[in-house]
């Protein structure tokens, strides 16, 4: 009998502990999120591919990313993007592939960042993530209040372009754009490039009021269309302006395409101030993975 007593806290301790990071369950998870209230980090691998696996094994167990999802209070798993490539397709974009989709519990995307996820990365999304979602969660409450608002679709779609969320935004942008609020075009133009879709990039491009904001997203545009000398230019000039939220943005790819237009110098002071710059942000992630991409000799780095 005593022994059972001692017995009973630790079962109880087991039973009341956070479930453990990464499970692979994944209809098991929608389940627990969807009872327990809670938002879903679902991270799509390749597996054998040495991409997929090395970041699987770098990024889910560090410290830094479990304490990320802890702080944010998420439940994850992981799955096969080869044999989730259709949840994929519809939680991300594209096809198979590497990358995270957040879930809210009833299995609505609102956050999503594709690729091969390096720690501080992640942890950085997920940071960003937890701290966006008030905002997020008011925003979307204040729109089922007035469906109709055009002004309050713009400011739902922003927040989920910001987490890269792809399913739904572009709906809430063109209704924004077509009600007259201008500067939903550049913004559509950014989520259309993120895609990789440029034609139609550069289509909402051409009729945005040309902001400050509007020239880092033509920067972004001409990164993406690898016309980096240009890319340099437009965002040079951005970075002389006031660019608020949207500076460590224009920092990010100022510096990337210094380097692909092979001022490496230039480029590695631009991204070392921003990676050092301490905020936490997934821009100074960013800066700090493409330092180590340029001094690497094992990306198969040529131009």
């Amino acid at each position: 009998m005593r022994v059972w007593l001692a017995v009973l806290p630790l079962l109880w301790t087991a039973c009341s502990a956070p479930p453990l990071p990464w499970r692979t369950d994944l209809q098991h998870e929608l389940s627990a999120a969807k009872v327990e209230r809670r938002d879903l980090v679902v991270y799509f691998s390749l597996p054998g591919r040495d991409l997929s696996d090395k970041m699987e094994r770098q990024s889910l167990p560090t410290d830094e990313v479990l304490a990320a999802l802890a702080a944010g209070d998420f439940r994850s798993v992981k799955v096969d993007g080869f044999e989730r490539k259709q949840l994929y397709a519809t939680w991300i974009g594209g096809g198979e592939g590497m990358g995270i989709a957040v879930l809210d519990p009833d299995a609505n995307v609102w956050a999503a960042r594709p690729g091969p996820q390096d720690p501080d990365e992640l942890a950085a999304y997920l940071r960003l993530c937890t701290a966006r979602r008030p905002a997020l969660l008011a925003a979307r409450a204040r729109l089922e209040a007035a469906p109709d608002d055009a002004r309050l679709k713009y400011e739902l779609a922003r927040l989920r372009l910001e987490l890269g969320a792809r399913v739904g935004t572009e709906a809430l942008f063109v209704d924004a754009a077509m009600a007259g609020i201008h500067d939903a075009r550049h913004r559509l133009a950014r989520l259309h490039a993120l895609d990789g879709n440029l034609l139609s990039a550069r289509r909402w491009l051409q009729d945005s009021p040309k902001t400050a904001a509007a020239a880092v997203t033509e920067g972004y545009v001409l990164f993406k269309e690898r016309r980096h000398a240009e890319a340099v230019v437009v965002l040079g000039k951005a970075l002389d302006q006031q660019l608020g939220d949207e500076r460590q943005r224009a920092l990010l790819y100022y510096g990337k395409a210094l380097h692909e237009s092979g001022q490496d110098a230039a480029a590695t002071q631009i991204l070392g101030n921003l990676a050092a710059a301490g905020t936490g942000s997934t821009f100074e992630a960013a800066a700090r993975h493409a330092l180590q991409h340029m001094q690497s000799k094992d990306h198969g780095h040529s131009h």
